[in-house]
């Protein structure tokens, strides 16, 4: 009796181990493919595909098809960015634990992993939505993966490229809704490109040791003690993000209670992006940061619900 307890209860212990076993390699996968940032990815992206011609908030097979190509496919992204930038993740503590950094996953997985969520979500856009969406969010992944991400280690002209893929989801939602390129995906382009600027700066910022200990020439690094630089260019590029956030009502994709919601909360963001200038602390580039996440759904959201 004893020995069929003692059996009983190592059995019940492997079973654990088992199972958070594959919950830690579940939480490593999700870490890999950036699924956060995945998820902002994806929601303005529907906002691309609202704003089309003809489009409403209705969810259907089309949405889905969509949504689900762009996703796996800036889940691919994501982790062919992790396995490249394994060696620099490493020596900083904000990124040293990400799983291919920290020795959980290999770079060997990690690339099929990225390889297949790529392939899969590119698939999925070709057959079900069109081949502008497809060769679009194709051009997305080179230009992240293959021009952004060794960028990154050689110049701080980096953030300004890397800005240009990372403002291409809402077109991508509009190109597959619509079936082509107007002015109105140029204007939710605009609106994320600018803001990626001052957000990654803040972020620049924030974490200048860090960048400065892996040899990443992020603007903050290469910029003198003052910050003087980088601290300029958030409140330049913020003040260009309050323009290009009137553009939707100045060319009729949206309405004036879109028009006085954007305005105010761009010049609530304004207003951390001036401190930040004055005072000149991480604290204040840590508002600007959260500022900048408050944002982003505020003024896509008003844009859908105020279409015209």
């Amino acid at each position: 009796m004893a020995q069929l307890l003692r059996t009983s209860r190592m059995t019940m212990i492997a079973h654990r181990r088992v199972h958070a076993s594959v919950w830690s390699l579940l939480v490593d996968v999700a870490h890999l493919g950036k699924l956060r940032i995945s998820g902002m990815v994806v929601g303005v992206a529907y906002i691309g595909y609202v704003m089309a011609p003809g489009m409403s908030f209705a969810l259907n097979g089309a949405v889905a098809a969509t949504l689900a190509g762009i996703a796996l496919s800036c889940v691919g992204a994501g982790m062919f960015n992790q396995v490249m930038e394994r060696d620099v993740d490493a020596q900083m503590p904000r990124t040293a634990d990400r799983p291919v950094a920290a020795g959980r996953i290999s770079p060997r997985v990690g690339l099929v992993l990225a390889a297949a969520c790529t392939v899969g979500g590119l698939v999925i856009l070709l057959s079900l939505t069109n081949v502008l969406t497809a060769g679009l969010t194709a051009l997305t992944i080179a230009s992240y993966a293959l021009l952004y991400t060794p960028l990154k280690r050689i110049t701080s002209l980096s953030t300004l490229i890397g800005a240009i893929p990372g403002a291409l989801p809402p077109v991508l939602g509009y190109a597959a809704a619509a079936g082509a390129i107007d002015a109105r995906a140029a204007t939710m382009f605009a609106i994320l490109f600018f803001w990626q600027l001052p957000h990654f700066f803040a972020i620049a910022w924030i974490y200048e040791d860090q960048y400065s200990h892996a040899r990443v020439p992020m603007l903050p690094v290469v910029d003198d003690a003052t910050g003087r630089r980088t601290f300029r260019q958030i409140l330049v590029t913020t003040i260009a993000l309050l323009v290009a956030a009137t553009l939707p009502t100045v060319i009729g994709m949206a309405g004036m209670l879109y028009l006085v919601g954007s305005t105010l909360a761009g010049l609530a963001f304004l207003a951390f992006a001036g401190a930040l200038f004055i005072k000149r602390t991480r604290a204040h580039a840590r508002a600007v940061f959260f500022a900048s996440l408050v944002y982003v759904p505020v003024i896509y959201a008003l844009m859908a619900i105020d279409k015209q």
